[in-house]
């Protein structure tokens, strides 16, 4: 007995056995029910998203024997011999092979005739954008006015190649493509109605890489039943796709969360190995990083992942989401370079250490006293060594050039702290240099030129690419001690001050302040807000744990708050309001609406905010 491919034997017979595409079968079974019936339909969309399926249906409902509806019986002689292919009024034409003027006049000829055996006769013109520019002209007339008992059906897969002149005489209905969820529904259904056996994560990987296409999905699933001796297996369903092991992708993030070079050399090195496909790790760490920002921003994934989604939500709390778009940058980057490179190998390692050394990247002030101190004794430089040369170059230049490090560096670490006002003050103007807010007020006096023990015997100013690392972290330590005061400022005063920014401000500009405490405040949300994400309460409550060591406590209310988005709001539509009494009273535009029959447009109004 011969084996029919799944794809055909499941074809759907009707409109209820359609995946997805509710928007299509809603308005033709709204037309069949209703008798409103247009003489040309064009079905455009992707393969394998039931064009023709749709097509063969319609047909069946048109030359039912119990009547046109929206549910064909699928039992009288009509709908059998449809569901058979043996219709003889149902002429389906590849556009494909028979694109010629010839073939459409051929064809034409017999349009004037009645239907044989149903009640319209069905042109389905399967790719109808291959036909030629003479076959078109041809066939406007007839697709136009065509007889009373003649429908036609196009269906095409890119219909920006047909003419206008053939669009606008067709009620066009554009078939999206299936999402993972549906393809993968779809396909359980089918193997539950088969008997056979099959793991939810292989039809996840089978509905990824049909890319929305039932038809490309029952294929592969066809070809995963006979791999698997009968059976629907993760690992067998990964290995015949030749899918990179998710396990790959896990490592590459450990190492950047851990920001190991060591680790990332382990990958790199077990890589070269086994000889992966590195465009399609690449690819899934690109998806990776765009799941890992759905849960930052959404909360949630919209779409299954290959990746375990534990995974993902550690890497969305350990990892910034300024880190996550670099990397999906780079990633998308490295899909150019690969074409490029002498090796795609070099390409992907080389997009692995540029997210390394974005990842390394430190700010002035961050770097460990050992780093500190190794940075400083390879270059034989320090606090000293830079401000004697700003006096005495020369006698700098000659410190440089010594082969023992310079001295003042342990002076630096072990002096006594006697000129810490000094230090606050010279820190507060290289953060004001710096664009920074100053956090230190007191003017300090000038340390003891006298003295032996003190390391700068003048005040200086440097710029930005000359400050040394070692002045900057021993200010740091000085100064984070230094706290802002909020005592009498209102809750927008407050935000201001911290410079709250992205997520986190919206929370706060949502809020209003309920209660302030020694050690804490109370914040009551706006009822009004949709969802508060728990990312942008941990930042909110670490931002103010860092600058304030303060601890942050929401309460619920059902009352609508006047936060200072409200505020904001408002005072945005009182100043529309009085730009719009200003347009209105303004004697120039009075003249305009009386004299010239103008009308203001009252949406292109702009005040200045």
């Amino acid at each position: 007995m011969s084996y029919t491919v799944l794809a055909r034997k499941w074809r759907p017979k009707n409109f209820s056995e359609l995946v997805g595409q509710q928007h299509v079968m809603q308005a033709l079974a709204n037309a069949l029910d209703q008798q409103r019936l247009h003489h040309a339909y064009l079905f455009t969309g992707t393969r394998g998203v039931g064009k023709t399926t749709i097509a063969r249906i319609f047909a069946k409902a048109l030359n039912c024997e119990k009547g046109i509806s929206s549910t064909p019986c699928g039992e009288c002689s009509v709908c059998t011999s449809i569901n058979e292919g043996r219709f003889v009024d149902l002429i389906e034409v590849d556009a494909a092979s028979k694109t010629k003027v010839e073939d459409t006049r051929e064809l034409l000829e017999n349009v004037q005739y009645a239907p044989v055996q149903g009640r319209f006769k069905v042109y389905l013109i399967d790719e109808v954008h291959m036909l030629s520019k003479s076959s078109f002209n041809a066939l406007l007339k007839t697709l136009e006015e065509p007889p009373e008992h003649v429908k036609f059906l196009l269906a095409t897969t890119d219909p920006h190649k047909l003419p206008m002149t053939v669009l606008s005489r067709c009620l066009q209905f554009n078939l999206m493509r299936l999402t993972q969820a549906q393809i993968k529904g779809h396909l359980a259904y089918i193997l539950e109605q088969e008997n056979i056996n099959f793991e939810e994560s292989a039809l996840a990987l089978i509905a990824k890489s049909a890319d929305g296409s039932a038809r490309d999905a029952l294929s592969v699933l066809d070809q995963a039943i006979a791999y698997g001796a009968g059976e629907v297996g993760f690992e067998s369903v990964k290995t015949m796709l030749g899918l990179v092991d998710q396990q790959f992708s896990v490592d590459i993030l450990n190492a950047l969360i851990e920001q190991s070079p060591n680790a990332i050399l382990d990958v790199m090195t077990n890589l070269s190995q086994i000889g992966v496909d590195y465009t399609a790790l690449n690819d899934q760490l690109i998806e990776v990083y765009h799941q890992i920002m759905m849960l930052q921003v959404l909360g949630s994934l919209v779409e299954s992942s290959s990746i375990d989604e534990q995974v993902l939500q550690f890497a969305a709390e350990n990892l910034s989401a300024e880190k996550i778009q670099s990397f999906y940058q780079i990633g998308l980057l490295a899909k150019q370079d690969m074409r490029l490179a002498p090796d795609i190998r070099i390409a992907f390692e080389m997009a692995l250490l540029r997210k390394l050394a974005f990842d390394s990247v430190v700010a002035i002030g961050e770097v460990s006293n050992s780093q500190v101190l190794d940075k400083t004794a390879k270059k034989k430089i320090s606090v000293s060594s830079v401000n004697n040369q700003m006096t005495r170059p020369n006698d700098a230049l000659n410190q440089q050039q010594t082969n023992e490090p310079d001295a003042s560096y342990e002076k630096l670490e072990t002096a006594d702290p006697i000129n810490n006002d000094y230090f606050k003050n010279l820190k507060g103007k290289i953060n004001q240099t710096l664009g920074k807010p100053e956090t230190v007020t007191q003017v300090a006096s000038k340390p003891d030129v006298t003295n032996k023990n003190t390391i700068l015997t003048e005040p200086i100013e440097l710029p930005r690419n000359e400050i040394p690392k070692t002045l900057n972290h021993q200010l740091e330590k000085k100064t984070v001690e230094v706290a802002l005061d909020i005592k009498g400022l209102d809750w927008q005063q407050i935000i201001e001050r911290l410079e709250i920014k992205g997520m986190e401000a919206d929370l706060a500009n949502s809020s209003i302040l309920v209660e302030h405490l020694a050690d804490s405040i109370v914040l009551s949300v706006d009822p009004g807000k949709i969802k508060v994400l728990d990312l942008a309460v941990k930042k909110l409550e670490q931002i103010f744990k860092d600058k304030l060591n303060y601890n942050i406590r929401f309460v619920e209310s059902e009352q609508q708050h006047l936060t200072p988005n409200k505020v904001k709001l408002n005072e945005q539509q009182n100043q529309k309001e009085l730009a719009k009494q200003s347009i209105d009273q303004d004697q120039q535009v009075q003249h305009f609406v009386e004299i010239l029959n103008m009308e203001v447009i009252e949406s292109s109004i702009r005040p200045k905010f």
